[in-house]
């Protein structure tokens, strides 16, 4: 997407040039030669000419200078496309990132869920060979055992989905794993909703690029109003002819064209050109709501994570707690099995939901920067 939108603005780099050199001279050479031959007549003749001409327009009516100032703004909107896809790159690279970081710490709460119901079944067999739990205590163990296993199949699978998302955003091969390292902390947003939006109006490069393009449209009005006005040019031209080169001498011509009448054409260009200017007028309105709607709702998410964080945080303090007084209860023959599977399926759901809580506080942040404009590469460098 990057390399689209650098062609497309190099594309309209050059749609400036080309209409500058509209307004600017042109020099032009014609040679012509003609031989009659003496079968076909009675007296052949030999003949060449030649002529230079220089040619300018002086006044256009506006066409050029519209065409030119349009192009302009084009330009300056595509720059701000380019730097807005930048962004969004940014932004995936960074979720994808969180997204891979969040599946291998699931794969490693799986496995832990795994390591800590194995510990369990073999306290449970041991009590089972002494004849002070029953066959069905084991039972129980073995089918939450081989359900963490099935989980800790599917966070590997999921682990894997997420690599490979992550190395295609970075170009490499899908297949390939890299070590990646937890961020370092990540600067939050302190400010309140208003001032959000507001920072997301200076700085959203979508809504500037829309704003180019309301104002590129306001010169496709003035192009299309260069119909009702005369067109000036000015020509300088020397030509020469036969054998002898014999020179005419400098002709200079000073011509002005004006239509009278074009079965309004210029009229109905004005026409379009106006209705364009609504409706890109319109599209910059829906553009503003969009922005305010995203900017609350990142907002609003990111608020909503940091409660959900602290309250995960708690949660996980509690259920390690539980689990080890459980665990305790069922040695000493006080308390249950399935006191004991309970509370490390509590354990387990505790701590995915911490990580996760994490991780999406992470997430949401960056989606608020994004929503806001304020995401850069100087982002990926502080990472």
């Amino acid at each position: 997407m990057i390399k689209v939108a650098e062609t497309e603005a190099k594309k309209i780099y050059w749609q400036i040039r080309e209409n500058q050199a509209s307004s600017l001279p042109t020099l032009n050479a014609n040679y012509m030669q003609s031989q009659s031959h003496p079968e076909s007549i009675a007296t052949p003749s030999n003949s060449r000419s030649m002529s230079i001409e220089a040619k300018t327009t002086l006044y256009s009516g506006g066409l050029n200078e519209g065409l030119v100032a349009q192009a302009k703004e084009l330009y300056t909107g595509a720059q701000f496309n380019l730097a807005y896809i930048k962004q969004q790159v940014i932004t995936n690279t960074f979720l994808a990132y969180y997204n891979l970081l969040q599946a291998e710490k699931n794969v490693a709460l799986a496995d832990e869920a795994v390591q800590r119901l194995t510990q369990h079944l073999s306290v449970v067999q041991a009590q089972y060979t002494e004849g002070t739990v029953i066959k069905s205590d084991v039972l129980r163990t073995e089918v939450e055992l081989a359900q963490a296993k099935q989980n800790y199949s599917k966070a590997q699978n999921a682990c894997k989905l997420a690599n490979n998302q992550f190395m295609t955003l970075l170009g490499l091969s899908a297949g390939q794993n890299i070590v990646l390292t937890e961020p370092g902390e990540t600067p939050i947003y302190g400010g309140s909703l208003d001032q959000a939006v507001q920072t997301a109006f200076f700085r959203r490069t979508d809504l500037k690029q829309v704003q180019q393009d309301e104002k590129a449209s306001q010169h496709v009005t003035q192009i299309a109003k260069s119909g009702y006005l005369p067109t000036v040019s000015l020509s300088l031209k020397k030509g020469w002819q036969n054998t002898d080169s014999t020179s005419n001498p400098w002709s200079t011509q000073l011509s002005a064209e004006f239509n009278l009448f074009d079965s309004s054409k210029t009229k109905s260009k004005i026409k379009q050109a106006e209705w364009e200017n609504a409706k890109i007028h319109e599209l910059l309105q829906k553009k503003a709501e969009q922005i305010i709607l995203e900017t609350k709702e990142a907002y609003f998410n990111l608020q909503n994570a940091r409660t959900a964080l602290d309250i995960a945080s708690q949660v996980v303090t509690k259920a390690e707690e539980d689990y080890a007084i459980t665990q305790v209860r069922y040695q000493s023959g006080i308390g249950t099995n399935l006191d004991v599977i309970d509370s490390q399926g509590a354990l387990t759901s505790a701590k995915l939901n911490y990580a996760n809580a994490c991780y999406d506080y992470n997430k949401y942040n960056i989606q608020l920067a994004q929503a806001m404009g304020t995401i850069s590469e100087d982002d990926i460098n502080d990472k």
